[in-house]
């Protein structure tokens, strides 16, 4: 998954998770002005599924692109499981994603990979600076 179509899905189900919320506070609002607070705790309750689903399919595409972006560089993945707090069960669709222990984890694996790669880079780009540099000079002390 490249990152612009995690951001695509990402922005998608953000946007559905608003206009969710948004409706499912309207009738909480409305059953609190009906039957005051418990009224609105029951339909809140009631309610939140769409809510909860969403969420947990945030967290599933979160974790698919995490663990997607880790396999690509070949990094080697934590334990995955629940009883170390890096997984979790969704209720509402039973899907496992990352906890944010998990998340936590495998992105500092994966930003580690990413600034050793830059550190090599930047040692042969330093040493290529250098050698042009010492070629001007050289070519610029034989032409004179």
């Amino acid at each position: 998954m490249s990152y612009f179509s995690y951001r695509k899905s990402l922005g998608k189900l953000s946007r559905d998770r608003d206009k969710e919320s948004k409706a499912l506070s309207k009738l909480v609002q409305e059953a609190k002005k009906l039957g005051g607070r418990a009224k609105a705790d029951e339909v809140y309750q009631a309610e939140s599924f769409g809510l909860e689903s969403i969420d947990e399919k945030i967290s599933l595409l979160r974790t698919r692109y995490l663990i997607n972006r880790a396999e690509k560089k070949s990094l080697p993945l934590p334990p995955m499981n629940e009883e170390d707090g890096f997984l979790e069960t969704g209720r509402i669709t039973g899907s496992w994603y990352l906890t944010n222990k998990g998340i936590t984890e495998v992105r500092s694996l994966i930003r580690k990979d990413t600034r050793e790669i830059l550190e090599i880079f930047s040692k042969w780009v330093s040493i290529l600076i250098g050698l042009i540099g010492a070629i001007t000079g050289l070519v610029a002390v034989i032409r004179r």
